[in-house]
């Protein structure tokens, strides 16, 4: 029998990822569903009452869909990487603006002011570099932040890239890594508590790393170690 410490079976955890990743497109095609009968909605004269209703609906499948991404992060970063012929490249920069583009009504509601400086290329997968930065920025601005900053430099066959914020910090640093911790921050923008990681585990893909510190100024930083390109 399986002692609580020990990992599950192999075949036992691809059975679960199996599953996670079936429930999160069924999930997925539910929440899409919803959300067209919420547009069809719209253009129906529903009083005051009818259209709070729709935006509550709006917001809840908002958060619906943020788990459900969740879930696939969590299933793609338990699996191995791709295995091309060319070793991935990214342009952590363009994956950086990708996300920014995506969370700009949350950036510009709460006044934030992202400062950066230039990102080397890194050898791993785009979309990897992309939910990495998603996570980091998701969190903090779910944390409160005000601002953002995004440093880079390459150590011989390394890239470290410094993400760091003013928003509350982590309540429990030594756990913040741990499977479904609690999560940093509060209101929309929190999703299931796997950020951190997840973020680990798809910078462990790539044979890098992440880790997190709090400042004495009470910024927190996340630094992930990646292979250069």
């Amino acid at each position: 029998m399986t002692s609580p410490e020990e990992p599950a079976p192999l075949a036992a955890q691809d059975g679960l990822e199996a599953f996670a990743a079936l429930a999160a497109h069924q999930l997925g095609e539910a929440i899409a569903l919803m959300r067209g009968a919420a547009t069809v909605l719209e253009g129906e004269h529903l009083g005051p009452g009818g259209q709070e209703a729709l935006r509550a609906l709006g917001a809840g499948g908002d958060r619906a869909q943020r788990y459900v991404d969740d879930l696939l992060d969590v299933v793609r970063a338990r699996s191995a990487p791709h295995g091309g012929v060319e070793s991935p490249r990214a342009r952590l920069d363009s994956a950086l603006d990708d996300v920014l583009v995506e969370l700009d009504p949350f950036v510009r509601r709460a006044a934030v002011h992202v400062q950066r400086e230039p990102l080397p290329l890194a050898a791993v997968e785009r979309a990897d570099a992309r939910r990495l930065f998603l996570h980091f920025t998701r969190a903090a601005l779910a944390a409160g932040a005000t601002r953002l900053g995004a440093t880079g430099r390459v150590e011989g066959d390394r890239v470290v890239v410094e993400l760091y914020d003013n928003g509350e910090p982590h309540p429990d640093p030594a756990v913040a890594f741990e499977p479904f911790a609690q999560p940093r921050g509060r209101g929309p923008l929190v999703g299931a508590g796997v950020s951190l990681p997840v973020s680990r585990r798809l910078a462990a893909r790539a044979g890098g790393r992440a880790t997190m510190a709090v400042r004495p100024d009470g910024a927190t930083v996340i630094t992930l170690e990646l292979p250069s390109a």
